[in-house]
């Protein structure tokens, strides 16, 4: 198991392949399956893999966001949860390990928080149900097309007190 999470990549480059539903049900449930604090099990996730919503969000976006992934897994809550971003990254970890599992890359999207925010986004945010919503990240999720890079761990990042 250790060298399975040692193993993992961001994926920055995916191939033209969709992803199945069932490997995508496969990757929630485990996001479903993660701690939450006090088991309150309040983050949602909104599973994206309609091309025209996806190429609708890079066309506001007016650049790629997503590296052309045939999926993203926004994972959110509502805005007076103040664990939101503590159990969503707790989910989001768990999916990223289903996703290596199953064959798949992934790597973790920042820009739809702030797309929640901006008004040009107003339409397909609520078309998502994702309006109004904190929105703690998203995952893009794919086929991996070529060899991601080798991870390079930066030092000086523990401290040990015996």
């Amino acid at each position: 198991m250790i060298n399975f999470i040692k193993s993992r990549r961001s994926c920055r480059n995916y191939q033209d392949k969709p992803v199945t539903k069932e490997q995508l049900n496969e990757i929630v449930e485990c996001g479903l399956m993660a701690p939450s604090g006090m088991n309150t099990q309040e983050v949602k996730f909104c599973v994206i893999s309609n091309s025209d919503v996806l190429n609708t969000l890079e066309e506001l976006a007016g650049r790629p966001f997503f590296y052309k992934a045939p999926a993203l897994i926004v994972v959110y809550s509502d805005p007076d949860n103040r664990y939101a971003a503590h159990d969503g990254s707790c989910a989001m970890s768990q999916m990223y390990l289903a996703a290596h599992a199953l064959g798949l890359g992934s790597v973790w999207i920042n820009q739809l928080k702030d797309f929640v925010l901006d008004p040009k986004f107003d339409d397909i945010m609520t078309q998502l149900n994702l309006k109004g919503k904190t929105i703690v990240g998203s995952l893009a999720v794919g086929y991996i097309n070529g060899e991601p890079k080798e991870r390079i761990i930066k030092e000086n990042r523990v401290t040990y007190v015996d």
